[in-house]
């Protein structure tokens, strides 16, 4: 009887967990990179694990909740890890979420381990940075989507920022409308002193998928610096083709311009092979990579 009424009582404690979805996914990768600069080559072999634990469930009054808990093999945190509120008022996203900038940048990037960024000798002067806060507005019309961004300096999504370019506080929107094969999207924010904004446009035709970015940051004391990026993708069957061109300069002073090419072909069953090149003009001088290497999902 002990035994039983134990069982019934720990049942107890658990079963709000049962109404939970939870869904486990991830990836592990392996490759083979050569980086070479002006004064050395370096060869290494690179495993990149990762997963993602996510759960939903649904409150009282209709309101639709979920997780997003992003880990590497070691069980650190990964970027990302989030709670999602959505209901009647849209979408509102607390933890580490895609800044203004950030969610609408990357369409030029499909590439898994080469850097085809350009960056100069650190990082782009661009505040491509995560939000703490963030909050999608319910649709106002098909296809037109409106987000808000928020981080204060000294929360995580805070700590996140600073190696990506910035530990102030943050605040933006990002305005985006997809049309068929098209997609525009449109993101300003204020980062400390700083004023970023940007945009991109994307077409898809038959296989072929062409985006371009261009995006400025004007500091307080008005130096401005550009970021512009041409890319192009081709999907053949199982194999995809990416190409891309990236430039970023500094009150008309070249900082650095690079291109990238990269071919992945996918084998089924998550399982997909590449190989992958990039070179970049930096201020300190040039710098290639190449990478191949197979890499798992599930």
């Amino acid at each position: 009887m002990k035994k039983i009424i134990a069982a019934a009582v720990a049942t107890a404690f658990v079963a709000p967990a049962f109404a939970a979805d939870v869904t486990l996914s991830g990836s592990q990768e392996f490759s083979l990179v050569s980086n070479q600069t002006t004064t050395a080559t370096t060869d290494t072999a690179a495993t990149d694990t990762a997963f993602t634990i996510k759960a939903s469930t649904e409150t009282a009054n209709g309101l639709s909740i979920s997780t997003d808990i992003n880990m590497d093999a070691d069980g650190t945190h990964d970027g990302g890890n989030s709670i999602n509120i959505s209901g009647p008022m849209g979408s509102i996203v607390l933890g580490d979420d895609s800044g203004a900038l950030d969610s609408i940048d990357g369409k030029t990037d499909p590439f898994l381990v080469v850097d085809h960024d350009a960056k100069g000798t650190t990082t782009s002067q661009q505040n491509f940075s995560d939000a703490a806060v963030t909050w999608t507005l319910p649709a106002l019309a098909e296809g037109l989507t409106v987000k808000a961004a928020y981080s204060p300096s000294g929360g995580d999504a805070g700590v996140n920022s600073t190696a990506e370019g910035t530990s102030a506080d943050q605040s933006g929107v990002v305005i985006s409308y997809a049309m068929g094969p098209v997609f525009v999207g449109y993101a300003s924010q204020d980062v400390g002193t700083d004023k970023d904004q940007g945009g991109v446009i994307t077409y898809t035709f038959e296989g072929l998928t062409l985006a371009y970015e261009s995006f400025q940051n004007k500091t307080a004391a008005g130096a401005k610096s550009n970021y512009k990026a041409l890319g192009a993708q081709y999907s053949m069957g199982d194999m995809t083709f990416a190409w891309a061109s990236t430039e970023e300069d500094t009150d008309d002073s070249a900082i650095s311009e690079g291109t990238a090419y990269g071919v992945h072909y996918d084998l089924g069953g998550g399982v997909n092979v590449f190989a992958e090149s990039s070179k970049e003009d930096v201020e300190s001088g040039l710098e290639e990579e190449t990478a191949i290497g197979i890499r798992v999902a599930f």
